[in-house]
């Protein structure tokens, strides 16, 4: 695993972003090591996962840096595969947690959404611009997991929203600074410990919509109707003149 820390304490796996220097923009290698990580928490039969990040923030979400160099059937190929990394994630049978720092956009903001605790400190912001440029991605996951009204508020936002509104909204379950994770993360599994093995995964399997054909279908569906590296060039360039 080249761009991602994985280590195991406790029965706890520990999973880093680790490319700050492109803020841990996903790429093509980092989401796979991210699978690679889900692959060796299975062999290693942890009972919890915690995302974090290192650097200035937890992601700044999809990397679009060789976009010119990419194919429509690339794009189509490194979004399905972050969709299926989503899904593990969401329907995980162990715990799951993210903990938070700076800026956590796109793809990034959906996988936080996918862990069921998600604990952000108050500086942390979130962004989740997909729809912007047409790619259905965790919209599905995100109506399920805040409500509707609350999910369109979100989704509307130009800039990105802070953690209190995020906490408010229920995208985020708590706030705390970094140096109250440690903490936070052993209350949390103090309560996680009442649950036998198999009791979670029922309680996991009845609380938690399964709705994964029907996000991949509209994740490839969004994409495939027109050209999605031209609607991304386009909401690049966006992005670019509004700079200026």
């Amino acid at each position: 695993m080249e761009l991602v820390r994985y280590n195991v304490d406790n029965a706890v796996a520990t999973i880093t972003l680790n490319k700050p220097a492109q803020l841990n923009s996903f790429c093509r290698t980092l989401v796979s090591d991210l699978h690679a990580a889900l692959d060796q928490a299975d062999i290693d039969s942890v009972s919890h996962l915690v995302f974090r990040a290192n650097g200035k923030g937890f992601s700044g979400g999809l990397d679009l840096s060789g976009l010119a160099n990419e194919s429509d059937a690339d794009l189509l190929e490194r979004l399905v595969q972050i969709e299926l990394l989503l899904q593990r994630v969401r329907h995980h049978r162990c715990s799951t947690m993210a903990l938070v720092h700076g800026a956590c956009y796109g793809a990034a903001a959906d996988l936080v959404l996918s862990c069921r605790t998600r604990i952000a400190e108050a500086g942390a912001r979130f962004l989740m611009p997909g729809l912007r440029f047409g790619i259905v991605l965790g919209s599905g996951r995100l109506r399920d997991t805040i409500g509707e009204p609350a999910a369109y508020r979100l989704l509307d936002r130009i800039k990105p929203f802070k953690a209190e509104e995020g906490l408010a909204a229920g995208f985020v379950t708590a706030i705390a600074a970094q140096a109250e994770w440690p903490q936070a993360q052993t209350e949390h599994l103090q309560v996680m410990s009442q649950y036998a093995a198999q009791a979670y995964a029922i309680r996991m399997e009845r609380l938690t919509p399964d709705t994964r054909d029907a996000d991949m279908a509209a994740l490839v569906q969004s994409v495939v109707h027109s050209s999605i590296k031209q609607r991304m060039q386009q909401y690049v360039a966006a992005i670019e003149t509004a700079k200026k």
